[in-house]
């Protein structure tokens, strides 16, 4: 803005921005800008790495539509996979180091009565035995407690009734 003529002389102005603060492009979530280097687009490094993911997703969604690879949504899943963990286990028998594969299977949850039972009957028989090492009961005890008040929880009359119906 210049202003002559009224004798007071020359008079200038202008409009300085400052940005103050701006939103997670993940969450929305309002963040503070100090004002030295770049700002940030994200809260957190959990929200970047989740943006990231979604970003590298669609890129391979969409090169697979490209090339004709990808599964149209009615089209039914053709496969199904087992996961196998594999290590491998290092080990120097004088001379040379020699790898030997082994492979670990997952552990399958029981979800039978009977499963149940003989994995607790399995697991008193280690402790009875001293295969489970006592700074490890506390563990056991706090499991067991568990399914204790999920049966009080869920068994009509409680585990007081259970224990009668021998």
């Amino acid at each position: 803005m210049q202003r002559n003529g009224d004798g007071l002389g020359r008079e200038t102005g202008r409009t300085v921005r400052v940005l103050v603060s701006r939103t997670c492009e993940w969450c929305g979530r309002e963040m503070a800008y100090a004002g030295r280097g770049r700002p940030p687009r994200y809260c957190s490094q959990a929200h970047r790495q989740r943006a990231y993911e979604l970003r590298t997703a669609l890129a391979r969604r969409d090169a697979d539509r490209a090339a004709g690879r990808a599964r149209g949504a009615e089209e039914p899943v053709r496969e199904v996979v087992r996961e196998t963990v594999v290590r491998t286990v290092t080990r120097t028998v004088r001379g040379p180091v020699v790898e030997v594969p082994v492979e670990v299977e997952r552990p399958v949850v029981p979800t039978r009565a009977h499963e149940v039972q003989a994995v607790l009957e399995d697991t008193a028989d280690a402790v009875m035995a001293g295969r489970i090492p006592h700074w490890d009961h506390r563990r056991l005890w706090q499991g067991v407690a568990r399914l204790m008040a999920a049966l009080d929880a869920t068994h009509p009359g409680g585990v007081d009734t259970l224990a009668r119906r021998r």
